[in-house]
């Protein structure tokens, strides 16, 4: 009897696995926009229920909170689209016009004088940096316009999934914790601990250096940098990166202002990124996240890179938790923590 009962778990476990494969690659295409969807909606909890307060009817509230936020999003991605490749553009064009040798010549050898070769060297990989990063970046904005009716459809099933996770927040984690194999508790150190992460992650991380980004790019326009949305954008993705910062962008863009001969603009740049860039994220991040990032930078770091270049740009966020999930699981199993849920009849 027992053997025809382990054989029909065994066959039943192997239908699963095949349904799971196939969900698998049936969802594979949307993959990013489910994990986008999720992020979004967790960004948007907040103010979903302070509207649905005052509503009372929870898929109005989600619906209208999704819509104007998704709405902004895309006019900002049309115009900000636009405006970053006609300035990459031109700054491509311009980098050729630029005697790039003679700067760096003038920077190394202020530190390091009689040093042509290391100036030969240093000039040569800037040029060949700097081009990959504005071909890159061209290339990638090119593709979005053209596959507009592809992010259309994309859109529309992140607008889907944020709707329904702002809408039955509790019901889908609600279903997380009844699948996890794990005993209570331990689902609920998951559940917080995957959520201590999003929001390190989602508001220590992206928003702080967002906002970071952008103080950069206010330099970046008051003293007359070239190319300065196209500079913002790069401050921002490197503003959002822990252990780096905007200052990988503007202390560049100040030393070859004033290499330039564009000197007071150039030593005004570095001065406003030292007193306010640098210190923006110190005055801001008390106030936006509080004392719930308590989680280590270089897990963060490691996650958010690697995540990058796994998974793209939902990366930055699914990366952290997977590697964070993976130590917990190590840490309550070194503890003898890591208890497996059980029915009755197997606890019998």
């Amino acid at each position: 009897m027992s053997d025809i009962i382990l054989s029909k778990k065994t066959i039943a476990l192997a239908i699963l696995a095949i349904l799971l494969v196939l969900v698998f690659f049936i969802l594979k295409p949307f993959f990013t926009s489910i994990i986008l969807g999720f992020i979004i909606a967790f960004i948007l909890n907040w103010p979903y229920k302070k509207l649905s307060k005052l509503i009372k009817r929870p898929a109005i509230s989600a619906a209208l909170i999704c819509i104007v936020f998704l709405a902004v999003i895309a006019t900002g991605i049309y115009f900000l689209t636009q405006a970053s490749i006609k300035e990459a553009f031109n700054l491509y064009l311009n980098l050729g016009k630029i005697d790039l040798l003679n700067l760096i010549d003038k920077l190394v050898s202020w530190l390091f004088p009689n040093s042509m070769d290391l100036t030969n060297q240093i000039t040569t990989t800037i040029q060949v940096a700097v081009t990959d990063l504005i071909n890159s970046f061209i290339q990638g904005m090119k593709k979005i316009i053209v596959n507009i009716p592809q992010l259309i459809a994309q859109l529309f099933i992140t607008f889907l999934i944020a709707f329904y996770g702002l809408k039955d927040n509790e019901k889908i984690i609600g279903f997380i914790k009844e699948i996890l194999p794990f005993d209570h508790d331990v689902n609920e150190k998951f559940i917080k601990r995957s959520q201590d992460v999003v929001f390190a992650t989602i508001y220590g991380q992206i928003i702080v250096g967002v906002i970071q980004g952008l103080v950069a790019g206010i330099g970046f326009f008051i003293f007359k940098a070239q190319s300065p949305l196209f500079m913002t954008l790069l401050a921002i993705f490197f503003a959002i990166l822990p252990l780096l910062g905007a200052w990988v962008i503007w202390i560049p863009v100040g030393a070859a202002m004033i290499a330039a001969g564009n000197t007071m603009n150039g030593i005004f740049l570095i001065i406003y990124g030292l007193l306010v860039v640098s210190t923006i994220d110190n005055i801001v991040r008390p106030f936006v996240v509080g004392k719930k990032s308590a989680i280590n930078p270089a897990i963060i770091f490691l996650g958010m890179v690697g995540g990058l270049l796994l998974m793209g740009p939902v990366g930055i966020v699914a990366g952290p938790i997977i590697l964070e999930c993976v130590l917990l699981m190590f840490e309550l199993y070194r503890k003898g923590n890591l208890k497996i849920k059980m029915t009755p009849e197997e606890k019998s």
